[in-house]
C-alpha cells in the first residue's frame, strides 16, 4: 500500500511554477516549519535563514507571513490534492477489489494511514482552516469535484451489484470521508491516543459503514 508524501508532492508543485529557486526555498522550509514548530511560533527571520536568503527577499515576493501561508494553501488545494487522489485512484485499480466492506476497508485504511504519516504537513492546514473557515467550503468542494469524478465509476459498480445504496455519489463520499475525519482529526490536532491502531480503526469503521450503506431489503 503506498503512503504518498504531502512534502514530496509540495515540492513537484514548487518546480513546475514559476517561482525562482529562491522564493521556491521560502515555502519550502516554510511548509516544514510551520509543521515543527507552528504558524505563530514562526518567524519570517528563521524563515530566511532557513532559505539562505535575506529577509528582505522573503518579504519582497510575499510581503507578510500570511502571504507565504496562503502560498503554500493555493498549491495544496489546487495540485497537491489532486496529484494524491490521482496516485490513490491508480492504487484502488490496482487492488479490484470486488467486495464493498473489503474496499471500505482497504480505502479508510489508507487514508488514515496517509493523513497520520503526513500529519505535520497537514496540521498546517487544519489549524489555518480554524483561522479562516471559508476554507473548510473550499477544500470540501474539491474533494467532492474528485471523488464524483474519480471515484463515480466504482460506487455506481457497487450499486450495480446489490452491495450499496442507490444515493448520490456525492451523498456516500460524504458518509466516507466525514468518517475518515472523525478518526484521524483528533490524532492530527490532539493525539488523543498513543495507541491508535490504524488497521483496526478502519476495520471497524469499514463494517460500520457497510451496514449503514447497504441497501434496504
Amino acid at each position: 500500500m503506498q503512503v504518498n508524501n504531502v512534502e514530496t508532492l509540495f515540492q513537484k508543485t514548487l518546480q513546475k511554477s514559476d517561482l525562482t529557486a529562491k522564493q521556491q526555498a521560502v515555502l519550502s522550509v516554510s511548509l516544514n516549519l510551520f509543521a515543527a514548530q507552528g504558524f505563530d511560533r514562526t518567524s519570517t527571520s528563521e524563515i530566511a535563514q532557513a532559505a539562505g536568503v535575506s529577509e528582505g527577499t522573503v518579504f519582497k515576493q510575499f510581503k507578510t507571513k500570511d502571504g507565504i501561508l496562503r502560498a503554500i494553501i493555493d498549491p495544496v488545494l489546487d495540485q497537491v490534492i489532486p496529484m494524491a487522489a490521482t496516485e490513490f485512484m491508480t492504487e484502488i485499480d490496482a487492488a479490484k477489489i470486488t467486495d464493498f466492506e473489503s474496499f471500505l476497508s482497504y480505502v479508510l485504511e489508507d487514508r488514515m494511514t496517509f493523513a497520520l504519516e503526513n500529519q505535520q504537513q497537514i496540521k498546517v492546514f487544519a489549524q489555518e482552516i480554524l483561522r479562516q473557515p471559508s476554507l473548510i467550503q473550499a477544500l470540501l468542494n474539491k474533494v467532492q469535484t474528485l471523488v464524483t469524478s474519480k471515484v463515480g465509476d466504482i460506487f455506481r459498480n457497487f450499486q450495480a451489484s446489490g452491495q450499496l445504496v442507490d444515493w448520490p455519489v456525492s451523498q456516500i463520499a460524504r458518509y466516507i470521508v466525514g468518517t475518515i475525519v472523525s478518526y484521524v482529526l483528533p490524532q492530527i490536532l490532539f493525539q488523543l491516543d498513543t495507541n491508535f491502531d490504524v488497521k483496526q480503526a478502519s476495520h471497524d469503521a469499514a463494517k460500520f459503514l457497510a451496514r449503514g450503506l447497504a441497501p434496504e431489503k
